[in-house]
């Protein structure tokens, strides 16, 4: 029943208001939500990088940029393409050649593999079920469509920006829309010109090279651990210095440029194919710390391994698996006359702390602003580059008349507060056990007058 005194709103009067005032506000009404695409058939379901793909389905844009494909392999690695032509139906796009990262690779060549789609347009649709992925073919002459690398590479004379123009790559076999063909890491250009060098071809040499084997290859997936050129430098080491530096201490500004194969005369400036890459080879350097520390083969100049590329004070091959790392002083120096560190005392920091283990191209681990060289490790108040070499007759200038040893600083190591001093950083009391059977002291003696100043010029002197 009626409130006596409240109004009486007929149509009429509704239509009047609507007239006058306009419609109720929009979001008053429930808005459309988007809606998610989906993936109905794909064809051909057998497809060679470089070929047309025709995915329908519905809900897709009708105009083309609106449209994005995803390509996924089973590495989980993704590609991305735009359609080249597309309603809400149906969409046609040509398989990009980035899509080739996803391949799976077997013996340094790309084998067929199935690949997942989904479509982004508003929304993301769901990933392909195995009954709508096709299988992608790379290059090779293996696939359905007679695709060539030729065709589908050949904007520009170098496709990937791996150095290595797209003539030359087909004629090897590598494939010219990948920098890195067998995907061990290390691109086609420098392999190609480090099994140049191991050859020793000055100028246009025979492709693939008959020479000295093994050699670098571009399309070995399992040889980037290799050391080719015998520096006590892996494939994929020389390779980071190569990317990374233009000279030792001087960071690149972008990648390097030179085409592959050089011209005569020129050098990688790091390259697996030679153990002294520079022509001629760097000199030593004159300073007597410094020089002690790299020149280990004492003969003026320095090798490859020898050398510092990040211009930290240590050596590339000190930094990788040498005299900087923890390991080394356990293995070099025969038990039981030296004993590593107890773990539990500290972690000190060396290359297999650093997730990519390139500590010779990082001149600062710990990223406290002081050069690997410089700084101390253990803490013990002398720095690293001091602490890295021993001189081969430390034994007896440092251990015999122990502590009044004549020459107590020859008993170093960067990874050990107890030597060659009893510093304030070594431990108090030793655990139980850890030197037992170590025939000569574990500690040094205590600190000298003045101490860290007081050292001598070298380890040696």
């Amino acid at each position: 029943m009626h409130r006596l005194n409240a109004p009486i709103v007929t149509p009429v009067a509704v239509a009047l208001a609507v007239a006058v005032f306009g419609a109720p506000a929009a979001d008053a009404a429930p808005r459309a939500t988007a809606v998610k695409p989906k993936i109905l058939r794909v064809t051909p379901m057998r497809v060679e990088v470089g070929e047309l793909l025709t995915i329908r389905g519905r809900d897709f844009k009708a105009r083309k940029r609106q449209n994005t494909i995803v390509f996924r392999g089973a590495n989980g690695r993704t590609a991305f393409a735009k359609p080249r032509r597309a309603t809400r139906r149906k969409l046609v796009v040509r398989v990009p050649a980035s899509v080739s990262r996803l391949l799976v690779l077997n013996d340094g060549k790309q084998r067929p593999t199935r690949i997942k789609l989904r479509v982004l347009a508003g929304r993301f649709s769901a990933f392909t079920p195995r009954r709508l992925s096709p299988v992608v073919f790379g290059f090779g002459g293996d696939g359905p469509g007679g695709g060539t690398p030729a065709e589908l590479c050949k904007s520009g004379s170098d496709h990937d920006g791996d150095l290595l123009s797209n003539a030359l790559e087909i004629a090897l076999d590598t494939n010219p829309c990948l920098r890195d063909s067998d995907g061990d890491g290390v691109e086609d250009g420098y392999e190609v010109q480090a099994a140049i060098d191991i050859n020793h071809y000055p100028a246009t040499p025979p492709l693939p090279y008959p020479g000295k084997r093994p050699y670098p290859n571009a399309l070995d997936a399992s040889d980037a651990q290799d050391d080719y050129d015998g520096d006590g430098l892996e494939l994929h080491e020389e390779y980071l210095l190569w990317r990374d530096y233009s000279a030792d201490g001087a960071k690149r500004s972008g990648r390097p440029t030179a085409s592959i194969p050089l011209d005569p005369g020129q050098r990688m400036v790091y390259s697996d194919g030679l153990q002294k890459s520079l022509d001629p080879a760097p000199a030593a350097p004159t300073d007597p710390l410094s020089n002690w520390v790299l020149d280990q083969a004492g003969d003026g100049v320095l090798s490859d391994g020898e050398r510092d590329a990040d211009a930290d004070g240590l050596g590339n091959w000190d930094e990788i698996r040498g005299r900087f790392t923890e390991a080394w002083w356990v293995a070099a120096l025969d038990d039981p006359k030296e004993s590593k560190y107890p773990s539990g005392f500290g972690n000190f920091l060396d290359n297999d702390d650093l997730p990519g283990g390139d500590a010779h191209v990082v001149a600062d681990i710990d990223g406290d602003g002081v050069l690997d060289g410089a700084d101390d490790q253990d803490h013990d108040g002398l720095p690293n580059q001091f602490e890295i070499r021993r001189p081969d007759d430390w034994v007896a200038d440092a251990i015999v008349g122990f502590p009044a040893a004549a020459n107590p600083w020859a008993y170093v190591n960067p990874f050990n507060p107890c030597k060659p001093f009893n510093s304030e950083r070594c431990h108090e009391h030793p655990p139980f056990g850890y030197y037992d059977g170590d025939d000569m002291p574990p500690i040094g003696p205590d600190t000298p007058p003045g101490y860290p100043d007081s050292r001598p010029t070298t380890p040696g002197g």
